[in-house]
């Protein structure tokens, strides 16, 4: 007899591991949310393999197109094979009120044999839907906090079977706006490597000379995480290589409305923030923005000048 976990929070590779085994070992609804992307994708790969391990149905849901008449008809459909049914609803913060209620009233009274994925690039205590759903469920954060964003990294780099010089793989991260950035740049090192994972310098110095060069990715993301240092190398870079502040001023709006509406607005050329945004620090970012896009439609600011100012009110906002 296999023993259902009660709700509560787990990590991600704790979660991993009870979704790989069978559903009945975990609570009917399991929340996956926070920002990063491929943390989500790891948490719904599990899923889907722990389906088909137990010969379960799988079935995947768009939360934003979802109406409450087909969740609650997805909810009540039973296997045809009578076994378990697993379904995975993305975009879940997404869903209308009354397909919200449908499943939080389901939550309180889940039928038997189906376990629901429900992900979200919101924070569970930013909506009250989530707050209410993860009363009743597992939660596993999809946020990288402290060093765990190196250590995914290198345990990506391990995945792709790549052997790079001590501090490369950290570099990498660190020039990367996220874990889904990374793994791209390490899977086109991994297309070069030769048969035991080595890559030869040629393909690790046409890396490095990217890297260098201006990014205003990187340059928003040194305003909204970096230190101050960090701030002005990125901005001396985009001064050197006649980087206009109008683009680097958007790619930090892109990422302050990230913060607030993540699926809706977030840009895949935008740099995420290596320190967690909350909507109320997004709002204060997005502010000085403004004030600095009429400062220039005015012309009391040059365009040349703007990325620089950016980085003393931006950071000033923030810090307040």
């Amino acid at each position: 007899m296999v023993t259902r976990r009660r709700s509560g929070s787990v990590s991600l590779r704790e979660a991993d591991a009870l979704l790989r085994g069978p559903s009945s070992g975990f609570p009917p609804v399991v929340l996956g949310a926070g920002p990063d992307e491929l943390l989500r994708e790891r948490l719904v790969h599990a899923f889907r393999a722990g389906a088909e391990a137990e010969g379960s149905e799988f079935q995947r849901l768009e939360g934003d197109a979802l109406d409450a008449e087909t969740l609650a008809g997805a909810l009540a459909t039973l296997s045809l094979f009578g076994g378990a049914r697993r379904i995975w609803i993305r975009e879940g913060a997404k869903m209308g009120s009354a397909t919200q209620e449908t499943l939080l009233g389901w939550a309180g009274s889940p039928g038997e044999g189906v376990a629901v994925l429900l992900t979200t690039a919101r924070e569970t205590d930013e909506l009250k839907f989530l707050e209410t759903l993860a009363a009743a469920a597992i939660v596993v954060p999809c946020r990288t906090r402290g060093g765990e964003g190196l250590e995914w990294a290198n345990a990506i780099a391990g995945e792709e079977g790549v052997k790079l010089p001590a501090g490369t793989v950290e570099s990498i991260f660190r020039s990367a706006p996220d874990l889904i950035s990374f793994r791209t740049e390490i899977r086109k090192l991994a297309a070069h490597a030769d048969a035991e994972g080595r890559v030869p310098a040629s393909a690790l110095d046409a890396l490095r000379e990217v890297q260098t060069g201006a990014s205003v990715e990187r340059w928003a993301q040194a305003v909204l995480g970096g230190t101050a240092a960090e701030a002005r190398v990125e901005t001396e870079a985009l001064t050197r290589e006649g980087v206009g502040g109008t683009s680097a001023m958007w790619a930090l709006a892109e990422c302050a409305l990230a913060a607030l509406e993540p699926q809706a607005f977030y840009y895949r050329r935008a740099a995420r923030p290596s320190v967690p945004l909350r909507p109320a620090k997004a709002r204060a970012v997005l502010d000085q923005i403004y004030q600095a896009d009429r400062a220039l439609k005015g012309g009391e600011i040059r365009d040349a000048d703007l990325a620089g100012t950016l980085v003393q009110t931006v950071r000033r906002a923030i810090r307040g």
